[in-house]
C-alpha cells in the first residue's frame, strides 16, 4: 500500500489534510482534540492493541466484541484501509449507517465492536489489491469474515450495533443470493429499531442523533427491496415524526464531541441531503410494486390502472421538478459531486429514479408492441427514456472518476434496463434507435461482466436476464406481457427465473437469434 497523504479523519470528511510536523497530529485533528491516525501510526507496527479501553459500564458480551482484534483479521493498516474501502463502494450507496469520521477513529483505536469490523470487511474485501488477498477469488474473499460477522451477532442484545451488524450481514447474504436470509436480517435490524424508538431515543451528540435517523431511512428503504423481493409485508412503516436526513457534508464534518442538540420538527428535511432524496424516491417504489402486482393479476390494464399510472408518474415529476438546481442530473453535478466524495451516491440516487420509472411504465411494453393506443405508446416511450437514463448515468459514472458504482444492485436494475433495449431491437423500425439500442446492450454487458468478477449474485443476474432472452426467442406474443412469471423477473432480484409457462401464452411464435441482434 503507498503511504498515505491525509489522515483518516480527513479523508472521511473528504477535505485537505494540513500536517505541521512529521508524527505530528493534522491540523483538523488536533483542533478537534481527536485521535489523528498520522500521529497514531508512529506508536503502532502494524498490530491490533493488545486491548481496547472498556467502559466500566460495559457487558460482558460487549467486553468480547470490543478486545483487540485476533489474529483471523487482516494487519491494521489492511483493516483501516479495508473499512475505507467499505465507506468508498458500500455505504450510503444502498444504507447509512455510521458517522464515518467517528466509525474511522474506532477503527485506529481498536475500539470498534468486532461484530461490525467483520461485517463491514465481508463485503469490501472484495475490492482490495493488497497481496494479503492474491491467493483468494475476490467473489468469495468476505465469507470467512460473514461467517464470525454472524457467530458475533448477538441476538439478544437490542442495541444499535446488533442494528447495523444484522444490516451489514444481510447486505452480504444477499450477495450469495440469499434472498430469504436477507429477509430476515433486515427483520432482526428493523425489531431493533423499534424496540429502541430509535429516532428518538436519548442521545448526547448531534452525530448519536443524525447517526440514529438515518440508520432509521435506510432500514425503510432496505425493507421495501428486501420484503418486495420476497413477497412479504413491511417490517417498518416510514413515519411523519421523524425528521429527514441533513446534507451530507454537514454530516461528515460534525465531530462526535458537538453536544448542540437542534430539536427536529415534523418532517424536518434538508433538500440538498442524497439520502433525503432516496427516501422520497423509495416512496413511490413501493406503490410502483404494488401497483404492477395487480397488474399482473389482470388479462389486460384497466382504467384504474392507467389512472394509477398518472397519479405516480406525476410524482415521479414533482420529484425531479422540484429538486435543486445543483441536484439535477448534469455532467456538472456529477463532477461535483465527485469532487466531494459523493459521487457514487449522487449516481445511486438517479439509478433509483430511473429504475422506479421503467417499472411504472414497463407494463406498457406489451401493449405498445401490439396496440396502436396512444396511452400504450406514450407510457413505452417513457419506459424507453427512463432505461435510456438509467444506462447513460452508469456510462458517464465509469467514465468519471469517483463516481463509479460497485454495489449489487447495479447488476439488477442494468438487467431489466438491457430488456428494455432488447425491446427497441426487436419491435422499433427506426434503424437508429436499433442500432443504439445494441451498442446499449453491449456495453451493458461489458459492465455486467465487470461486476460479476466481484459478485456472485451477477451469476443470477446473468441467468435470469438468458431466460428472459429465450423467452423472447420463443414466444412473440406474450415476451413482455406483464404476468406473474414478469412481476418476479422484475421484482424477486436475487432468484432465479424458470422457463415462462406455455400454459399462459396466448400465441407461440418463435423468434430467432439473428432477429434479436445475437449470434448463436
Amino acid at each position: 500500500m503507498r503511504p498515505p497523504t491525509a489522515c483518516v479523519a480527513c479523508r472521511s470528511r473528504r477535505r485537505k489534510c494540513e500536517v505541521t510536523a512529521h508524527g505530528a497530529p493534522c491540523v483538523y485533528c488536533k483542533n478537534r482534540n481527536v485521535d489523528c491516525s498520522f500521529t497514531s501510526a508512529t506508536h503502532s507496527n502494524g498490530a491490533w492493541p493488545n486491548r481496547s479501553p472498556i467502559s466500566p459500564t460495559t457487558t460482558e458480551f460487549e467486553q468480547t466484541r470490543c478486545q483487540s482484534i485476533t489474529s483471523d483479521l487482516p494487519p491494521q493498516p489492511l483493516c483501516v484501509e479495508l473499512v475505507e474501502l467499505y465507506f468508498r463502494y458500500i455505504h450510503d450507496t444502498f444504507h447509512s449507517l455510521f458517522h464515518p469520521p467517528s466509525l474511522m477513529q474506532d477503527v485506529i483505536r481498536g475500539t470498534i465492536p468486532r461484530v461490525l469490523l467483520y461485517g463491514m470487511i465481508s463485503l469490501s474485501a472484495r475490492f482490495s489489491s493488497d497481496s494479503f488477498f492474491a491467493a483468494v477469488d475476490p467473489r468469495v474473499r468476505g465469507r470467512r469474515y460473514a461467517q464470525e460477522a454472524e457467530h458475533l451477532l448477538n441476538l439478544r442484545e437490542v442495541s444499535l450495533t446488533t442494528l447495523q451488524a444484522a444490516v451489514l450481514l444481510g447486505a452480504y447474504v444477499i450477495t450469495e443470493g440469499e434472498a430469504a436470509a436477507e429477509a430476515v436480517f433486515y427483520s432482526v435490524a428493523c425489531r431493533n429499531a423499534l424496540l429502541l424508538d430509535l429516532p428518538h431515543i436519548p442521545v448526547t451528540s448531534r452525530v448519536e442523533q443524525e447517526v440514529n435517523c438515518r440508520a432509521w431511512w435506510s432500514l425503510c428503504m432496505v425493507d421495501v427491496w428486501s420484503s418486495r423481493g420476497v413477497g412479504i409485508p413491511r417490517s417498518l412503516m416510514p413515519r411523519s415524526d421523524v425528521p429527514y436526513p441533513m446534507e451530507e457534508t454537514v454530516f461528515h464534518q460534525l465531530c462526535r464531541q458537538e453536544r448542540d442538540l437542534p430539536s427536529p420538527t415534523s418532517m424536518q428535511e434538508s433538500s440538498a441531503s442524497l439520502l433525503t432524496q432516496m427516501i422520497k424516491l423509495n416512496a413511490i417504489l413501493f406503490e410502483v410494486s404494488l401497483l404492477n402486482e395487480r397488474a399482473a393479476s389482470e388479462f389486460q390494464l384497466g382504467v384504474d390502472h392507467g389512472a394509477a399510472v398518472e397519479a405516480l408518474s406525476a410524482r415521479l415529476e414533482d420529484w425531479y421538478n422540484s429538486l435543486p438546481v445543483g441536484l439535477q442530473d448534469t455532467h456538472a453535478n456529477l463532477s461535483r459531486y465527485a469532487a466531494l466524495g459523493l459521487g457514487p451516491m449522487f449516481v445511486a440516487v438517479y439509478l433509483g429514479y430511473y429504475h422506479y420509472g421503467q417499472l411504472l411504465y414497463y407494463p406498457y411494453l406489451h401493449g405498445d408492441s401490439y396496440d396502436d393506443t396512444v396511452q400504450a405508446r406514450y407510457y413505452a416511450d417513457k419506459c424507453k427514456a427512463h432505461s435510456i437514463g438509467l444506462c447513460e448515468i452508469l456510462y458517464r459514472a465509469y467514465s468519471t472518476a469517483g463516481c463509479e458504482v460497485y454495489y449489487t444492485m447495479v447488476g439488477h436494475v442494468l438487467v431489466i434496463a438491457s430488456t428494455v433495449q432488447l425491446h427497441i431491437l426487436l419491435f422499433s423500425s427506426d434503424e437508429v434507435q436499433i442500432r443504439a439500442a445494441r451498442s446499449r446492450l453491449e456495453r451493458n454487458f461489458e459492465i455486467l461482466t465487470r461486476l460479476q468478477t466481484f459478485w456472485p449474485t451477477l451469476d443470477v443476474c446473468f441467468t435470469r436476464f438468458r431466460e428472459f432472452h429465450k423467452a423472447c426467442q420463443k414466444y412473440k406474443e406474450t415476451s413482455f406481457r406483464m404476468d406473474r412469471w414478469m412481476l418476479q423477473f422484475l421484482f424477486e432480484f436475487a432468484k432465479p427465473v424458470g422457463e415462462k409457462n406455455p400454459d399462459d401464452l396466448a400465441e407461440l411464435i418463435p423468434w430467432s437469434l439473428q432477429e434479436l441482434g445475437f449470434t448463436p
